[in-house]
């Protein structure tokens, strides 16, 4: 993957955030499905782990970088779940959101293509930047699709 490609992905993703906007506030808060996160949630979940890398990872990775295991999946996405519902509103989050990813993305333009070979370690997961990026990417699509599917559900 090339650094126009993900920073043309962190850009639509922006522009998918924005478009979150229309959505009435009961479907936001609602659960996505029975015993499932609600969409402001699942952007929660996303913007959380954006910032997460840029805390943690981005600004250490160089070749050969072994950094600290991912925090506990299950404890860290409950704690996204929570500050989705903690009082804060769709708007607030979203725009929360494009600021992260407008970090990611200078990020991303400071790189040099050979920079997103480097590999290092996260715990015991090896990954090149490059590889780092996919996976996110990845994640971003799989969440935007679920929450695509309710959204279009609800229109029908």
């Amino acid at each position: 993957m090339k650094k126009e490609q993900i920073i043309d992905h962190h850009e639509s993703f922006k522009l998918w955030l924005n478009e979150l906007k229309r959505i009435n506030d009961k479907e936001w808060f609602q659960p996505m499905e029975e015993n499932k996160w609600s969409i402001a949630a699942n952007v929660s979940h996303m913007i959380k782990w954006d910032q997460y890398s840029l805390e943690e990872i981005l600004p250490n990775v160089s070749e050969g970088a072994q950094l600290s295991p991912f925090p506990d999946f299950q404890c860290f996405n409950g704690e996204a779940e929570k500050y989705a519902h903690g009082g804060l509103n769709k708007e607030a989050l979203i725009e929360e959101g494009i600021k992260t990813r407008d970090s990611i993305i200078a990020y991303v333009y400071s790189l040099s293509e050979t920079d997103l070979q480097h590999s290092f370690r996260v715990g015991d997961q090896s990954f090149t930047l490059e590889e780092f990026f996919e996976d996110f990417i990845g994640h971003d699509k799989h969440h935007q699709e679920q929450i695509e599917e309710v959204v279009s559900a609800e229109k029908a």
